[in-house]
């Protein structure tokens, strides 16, 4: 019957998503979100649940947040180093899981 629908298997796997060319990408697109555009999602967020910054805007917001990194302020690196670690998890993981070819 040619107008017949037939079922796809779509199998999507960490092998599939992360492979060791593609990791390099993730990690520095991860860690360049946590660096550059997390603080202004947070900044956005902080407005609209807590209301204008005290130091400005998010210009000032970004230059707090790059002082504070450069002072070695535990709190800005995990904000800047969140992304990446999620990833990197993400990477060590699908590396551990057995394969599930079948």
């Amino acid at each position: 019957m040619a107008g017949t629908l037939r079922p796809v298997r779509l199998t999507v796997t960490i092998e599939s998503v992360m492979n060791p060319r593609r990791d390099r990408f993730w990690l520095l697109a991860a860690l360049l979100f946590g660096l550059v555009a997390l603080p202004f999602l947070v900044h956005i967020t902080g407005v609209y649940v807590l209301g204008k910054y005290a130091g400005g805007g998010a210009a000032a917001f970004f230059a707090s947040y790059l002082r504070d990194l450069f002072a070695l302020h535990w709190y800005s690196w995990v904000l800047a180093l969140g992304p990446l670690l999620i990833v990197a998890s993400w990477r060590i993981l699908g590396r551990r899981a057995p394969s599930s070819r079948g």
